[in-house]
């Protein structure tokens, strides 16, 4: 039985337990671009890298001589850090994660190879055609403002952060009121004790977040590429009542957009000959949410923007639908860190780990019928091959 646990120092951890060979450990802590100084953008996204780098230790192999891998994600408002391996492993996975979240000895050296990595991270997502259109929707819709800037900064804020930087950085954000680590799979009671003695080791107390920024973006951006066709991207922002109702909304708009061959996107865009390939975007903190599409190398733009204004037509899911979903949402819900991460994201937008399925499943049945009388601004981007 799913359950919460919240220890003296804030730290919550959520217990997922079910038969599988396999356990997963995620921590979860409360800090994004979001809340990042305009001048350090991507600060966080360079922690997360910074982090595997323990001086004297080899991450790597210690978790795969747990029988594992592990994995980590910098978003808006959250950075995680995922392990999954044996379930035997458990308390191993849950020490090692600990391991991590409380090292500050970075040696300058590693935080210079992981700056390196990132900016090459940056150039090749700028370079890639699909995440550049994607990212300019995004600032179309928002503007120069805390949501419109990229998650990983930029090459000259990244270039600009040091290691006291850093130490500061994480020193306030990484505090057990900020704290939120998931136990999903086949771990043990002891593995369970272990994460909640450790966790429950650290300094208690709440950062102070400020209210993330947005503007009016300029609604359309344009660039010309180096490329044969055209890479198009509507973003449109929706109205949040509560994010906690809208995340599952979100996520479960995007599959009915995007995922299998009788998804809405694929009859608009790949059955008619528009465009191959094409992936839906989507995020939601506080009272600011959004939905993105984006098409890649389309054989036209007005045949493209018009694909993409009748796939976000709100429309219900016929019930074959539901079904792919439910194959979807079991296929994922069999592997611990997909659970773990799915129940990480859905309590930090304030949602209950305990309702995740029937909330999901809610979602699932009203597919996009909900953006009816919901959408509030509408920005676009392309991208087109250059003028000869």
């Amino acid at each position: 039985m799913r359950r919460v646990l919240a220890l003296d120092n804030g730290v919550v951890i959520v217990a997922d337990p079910f038969a599988s060979p396999l356990a997963a450990v995620v921590v979860a802590v409360g800090v994004g671009s979001l809340y990042e100084d305009g001048d350090k953008r991507g600060i966080t996204h360079l922690l997360e890298h910074v982090m595997f780098r323990v001086p004297g230790f080899d991450v790597d192999e210690a978790v795969e001589s747990l029988g594992g891998s592990n994995n980590a994600y910098t978003q808006r408002d959250a950075i995680m850090i995922t392990l999954e391996g044996l379930a035997a492993s458990a308390g191993g996975l849950v020490e090692l994660a600990h391991r991590l979240y409380v090292n500050e000895k970075y040696a300058e050296e590693d935080v210079e190879r992981e700056r390196a990595a990132v900016l090459s991270e940056l150039r090749q997502s700028r370079e890639n055609p699909s995440d550049r259109v994607g990212e300019l929707a995004v600032k179309a819709l928002f503007g120069d403002s805390d949501w419109g800037a990229p998650v990983g900064g930029t090459p000259e804020t990244v270039e600009s952060i040091e290691l006291r930087d850093l130490l500061e950085h994480k020193r306030k954000w990484f505090v057990g009121g900020n704290t939120l680590v998931v136990l999903s799979g086949g771990f043990s009671e002891e593995a369970m004790e272990k994460a909640a003695r450790l966790f429950g080791g650290l300094e208690g107390g709440r950062p102070q977040r400020r209210t993330p920024t947005w503007a009016e973006g300029p609604k359309r951006l344009i660039e010309e590429r180096d490329v044969d066709g055209v890479y198009y991207a509507k973003a449109v922002r929706v109205a949040v009542d509560n994010a906690a109702a809208v995340y599952p909304l979100l996520s479960a708009a995007s599959i009915h957009l995007e995922a299998g061959t009788k998804s809405v996107l694929f009859n608009v865009v790949r059955s008619t000959g528009i465009a191959y390939s094409y992936y839906v975007d989507f995020d939601v903190v506080g009272d600011v949410g959004y939905l993105a599409v984006v098409v890649e190398s389309a054989r036209g733009l007005e045949e493209v923007r018009k694909a993409v204004e009748d796939a976000l037509r709100p429309r219900r899911p016929p019930p074959y639908r539901l079904s792919f979903f439910k194959y979807l949402w079991e296929s994922s819900w069999r592997s611990p860190v997909n659970r773990a991460v799915t129940l990480a994201e859905f309590y930090l937008k304030g949602g209950r780990p305990q309702e995740a399925e029937r909330v999901f499943w809610s979602a699932a049945v009203v597919g996009t019928a909900w953006l009816e009388g919901r959408i509030i601004d509408v920005a676009e981007a392309y991208l087109l091959p250059e003028k000869i």
